[in-house]
């Protein structure tokens, strides 16, 4: 992980996210036949990590994924209500006795769908996890969640296993900001949020949950181009 005096994510009441020293990368998910996210394939570099860049946050901008402005002319409330406690605080186990156990984070999901592989789901999956593929099936499903709603760990660790990602900002096709490696995020009034390997951050406006993405996007039909 980078410096975090140097790489930084700093909310702007009812405006747009303040990015310094994260580079900007387009990221679309793939799906299957089913709607069944099962790859990320990566496009284009948007912005080196040099220069710092106001990104939209409100869903209006005529210049995604960065801020013109927009935020003032529809009125955006950006007002941030996530839970601030720990992503700890609030996981279950759900994979009871098995190796590898699955823990989850409902308030965190963007609904990318990278954890169903129909007519089966990740948690299903984690409970059968003695089979070695479906092992690493899971564990491949749980690295691509965008919002790290769901982690594993592999018993007799006690730690949750987290990939290895580059600090930057993934920057979902028709979606969220996907925010890797670690970057920090304070909030408006200065509260720095956990600092988390994967999170994902609303940029339709919509969500309920800001800064965080709830799926609004898909909802209210957000389209970044």
């Amino acid at each position: 992980m980078g410096d975090p005096e140097q790489t930084r994510i700093v909310i702007v009441a009812n405006g747009p996210y303040r990015v310094r020293g994260a580079p900007l990368v387009r990221l679309c998910p793939v799906y299957d036949e089913h709607g069944d996210g099962v790859e990320w394939r990566r496009g284009e570099a948007i912005q080196s990590s040099e220069e710092p860049v106001d990104l939209c946050r409100c869903g209006a901008s005529r210049n995604q994924p960065f801020c013109d402005g927009s935020e003032g002319s529809v009125r955006f409330d950006g007002t941030e209500t996530a839970d601030r406690e720990p992503s700890a605080s609030r996981r279950r186990n759900c994979s009871d006795d098995s190796p590898l156990q699955l823990t989850d984070d409902r308030t965190l999901c963007a609904h990318a769908a990278f954890c169903q592989r129909t007519p089966t789901n990740a948690w299903v999956m984690a409970r059968e996890a003695e089979d070695p593929e479906t092992k690493e099936l899971v564990i491949s499903m749980v690295r691509r969640c965008p919002s790290g709603r769901l982690q594993y760990l592999v018993l007799p660790d006690t730690s949750p296993a987290e990939e290895d990602l580059p600090q930057e900002i993934g920057v979902v096709q028709d979606g969220p900001l996907w925010v890797r490696g670690g970057i920090p995020v304070e909030a408006a009034d200065g509260f720095e949020y956990e600092v988390r390997n994967r999170a994902t951050l609303c940029r339709c406006g919509q969500s309920q949950n800001k800064p965080f993405c709830d799926g609004s996007h898909w909802n209210v039909g957000f389209k970044d181009s």
